[in-house]
């Protein structure tokens, strides 16, 4: 019929959104996992690996598949679109209000997989009738899935991730489903034996993934706000992870991928040892660098310290720095350290020191939040970027290092604790150089904590480890480094003997810093710990052996 001459076309632009969706259905099922369990390297893989295995089985039931091979084509696109359209609400719902919600995940991943493994030999079979060989049917369809594919992951990573919700983008891909099986219906009606019936639920499918996307957040909203204690007071979804701070008369928490990140009742505890612990026992502190601490809570700590001249601070997601700037109870907890007259946001996109201009004058923020004090002359650089990449510059050399990276629970994250990474930052060191590292638990993730002291010794740092308990998070540890000939006793006898920390703190003490390097009997035995390097990030076992154990 001269009607469908361009139905190889027609059949390889579909093959074409196919493929960009399946791709994209992968991705959200195994964000949604990683967001859920806080374990991407796990959950992503788990999850593609699951939708690759269903593929194939589909591929395989499709053999049993005859007659009317347009009709059952679309019927397959409907039921894409339906069940990877609601897939991540549902398994969010499952969430709130059940302990098995992994296995709808796995089952959403098992159907969806199966779809698209039907979808592509289905198309083959069809493309069949218009193609005049084999070997042109199989490079038609099968190299539009391919690039469909790419263009699915870069549309997803890029576009998708950046501006929706994960929910919101499960909605938008079934519609996608759903919007080509109409043109499907529209251009093959007269092949079509059952025509009003894939069309009514086409129709339906529409109308029921239209109101999810009207309503979804809403929806997500509220059944976020029942796995938090507290009222949420914001949420987002960032190119990096999702951030939630919820607030209840005067505690605020911060959570990124449902992981308590810190509570303003103790966060004190935590970032005093971080950052005054260095403090203390540093010949020199001009320069500082800050890694990661987009909450600006370990910035407010190095701002009390006249000395300090230059402060870098490296955090990736500028959702963060901009949170940390903007939201009035964040701004009042960092005591608008992001909002200081000596802080200049520097260019995502590269590192460079540029031409700043070193000023003094009162804080932006109102006099009921800080007084008007003049701070000593500094200044302050925001970089938007990963630390991995800023390391590799020339910025230093710096007098103290304070690093505030989350805990290692990801590729992403594992790689700013290896070896590699540690073996570039020595070399931004001064000569007496010191490096705080935030360590994780001693006593509950006692196998990883140990393995970030022994892979910074592997990299040529001495290390002293010292602890706190913090009531939030058990207890917590940190590593003083540092690559002078200066040993880890001698360093301990400068803790053991100071008599003053020389800024106002609210809970650490003279006596709780002499303390804090004392561990219990063979607590620091490291013999049966492996390093951990970019290539074999050990601490990720480490880091699911303990928190599960």
């Amino acid at each position: 019929m001269n009607r469908f001459r361009h139905a190889r076309k027609v059949l390889a632009a579909s093959m074409f959104v196919m493929g960009a969706c399946g791709i994209a259905y992968e991705y959200t099922l195994g964000a949604l996992g990683n967001n859920l369990m806080g374990s991407s390297h796990e959950q992503i893989f788990v999850v593609i690996g699951l939708m690759m295995f269903a593929m194939g089985l589909g591929a395989t039931l499709q053999k049993n598949i005859s007659g009317d091979l347009v009709d059952k084509f679309l019927l397959v696109e409907i039921l894409l679109g339906l069940t990877g359209g609601v897939s991540a609400l549902a398994i969010y719902l499952a969430y709130v209000y059940s302990s098995s919600y992994m296995l709808l995940l796995w089952g959403f991943s098992l159907g969806i997989g199966i779809l698209i493994g039907l979808e592509i030999p289905l198309l083959i079979r069809i493309n069949r009738e218009y193609s005049a060989s084999l070997k042109t049917n199989l490079s038609e369809i099968l190299s539009m899935d391919y690039v469909g594919s790419l263009a699915g992951a870069l549309l997803f990573t890029f576009v998708l991730f950046a501006n929706l919700s994960v929910n919101q983008i499960a909605v938008a891909l079934g519609c996608a489903n759903l919007l080509l099986a109409l043109l499907g219906l529209a251009y093959f009606r007269p092949l079509l034996r059952h025509f009003r019936k894939l069309l009514l639920l086409s129709c339906a499918g529409v109308a029921i993934l239209g109101c999810l996307l009207a309503l979804s957040e809403e929806w997500r909203v509220s059944l976020e706000q029942r796995t938090y204690s507290d009222p949420i007071i914001y949420s987002h979804t960032s190119r990096y992870q999702h951030i939630v701070m919820t607030r209840r008369n005067d505690r605020l928490s911060l959570f990124i991928n449902g992981h308590l990140q810190f509570n303003s009742r103790d966060e004190r505890i935590y970032h005093e040892m971080l950052v005054h612990v260095p403090f203390a026992v540093a010949s020199s502190s001009t320069r500082v660098l800050i890694l990661g601490g987009g909450d600006g809570l370990a910035l407010r700590e190095v701002l009390k310290y006249d000395a300090v001249r230059r402060v870098d601070l490296v955090d990736i997601d500028p959702a963060m720095t901009d949170l940390a700037a903007s939201h009035p109870d964040l701004v009042r907890l960092n005591r608008g350290a992001l909002l200081d007259g000596r802080v200049t946001l520097r260019p995502a996109l590269g590192v460079s020191d540029g031409d700043v201009q070193t000023i003094s004058r009162p804080s932006k923020l109102a006099s009921s939040l800080l007084s008007d004090t003049l701070y000593p002359q500094a200044t302050v650089r925001v970089y938007n970027l990963d630390a991995d990449l800023f390391v590799r510059g020339l910025q230093g050399p710096y007098d103290l290092v304070i690093i505030d990276f989350p805990d290692p629970k990801s590729v992403g994250t594992a790689k700013l604790y290896s070896l590699d990474f540690y073996r570039r930052l020595a070399r931004q060191l001064g000569p007496t150089g010191l490096v705080a590292v935030q360590s994780t638990s001693p006593y509950h993730s006692r196998e990883m904590f140990l393995c970030i002291g022994k892979t910074l010794r592997a990299a040529g740092y001495r290390a002293l480890p010292y602890r706190q308990n913090v009531p939030s998070f058990g207890e917590w540890g940190w590593h003083l480094a540092w690559l002078h000939q200066t040993t880890e006793s001698d360093m301990k006898e400068r803790l053991e003997g100071l008599t003053s920390i020389g800024v106002p703190t609210g809970y650490l003490t003279v006596a709780l810093l002499s303390n804090a390097s004392e561990f219990g009997k063979g607590w620091l035995d490291d013999a049966h710990i492996e390093i951990n390097t970019k290539l074999r990030p050990t601490i990720l076992q480490y880091h699911r052996q303990s928190w599960r154990n």
